[in-house]
């Protein structure tokens, strides 16, 4: 019997597995100043007009706490370059060395640090939070767009591994 032939033998996990993502870096500050970055493939446009994007965090992240007391934070979209960096955030035992590695570059009106070659980076003002469920829901309203020169080259995500998206 396949899965398809039994629902209870498949999980949420298992559909999203096969849901193709973008792999970003959150990072955020937390008011005593410390920096906090975390790997994400949950990044979402919410609206154009204002232009608003969402990210969802898990409540037991080390970054959660740093997003809820901040004003600010940052989604760096990651091209394949960037995949360690990826694994860094994604490990919490990388947490102290996390800024240690890339071309972090200080943002100089909200002090939050964004990947200087990032394919893209959207610094955002936090407009609203809510919890649901395992993780915080985070909207902020884009404030600033970097994009970088040349050709579009993303880090993917699929069933468990990461991927260069086709040109």
């Amino acid at each position: 019997m396949t899965n398809t032939q039994n629902p209870s033998a498949v999980t949420m996990f298992d559909g999203m597995r096969r849901l193709l993502s973008g792999v970003s870096i959150i990072t955020a500050t937390n008011r005593a100043g410390d920096r906090f970055a975390m790997t994400a493939s949950s990044v979402t446009s919410v609206s154009g007009e204002p232009p608003a994007l969402l990210v969802c965090i898990n409540t037991t992240a080390s970054i959660d706490a740093a997003m809820a007391s901040s004003d600010y934070f940052t989604v760096n979209v990651l091209s394949p370059k960037h995949k360690q960096m990826s694994i860094n955030c994604a490990t919490p035992e990388m947490s102290a060395s996390r800024f240690d590695h890339g071309h972090w570059l200080r943002h100089a009106e909200t002090g939050l640090y964004y990947l200087g070659d990032a394919q893209a980076t959207f610094i955002c003002k936090k407009q609203r939070s809510t919890a649901y469920g395992t993780h915080n829901i985070y909207i902020g309203d884009v404030i600033e767009t970097r994009v970088a020169k040349g050709e579009v080259n993303v880090l993917g995500y699929l069933d468990g591994n990461y991927l260069t998206a086709p040109q």
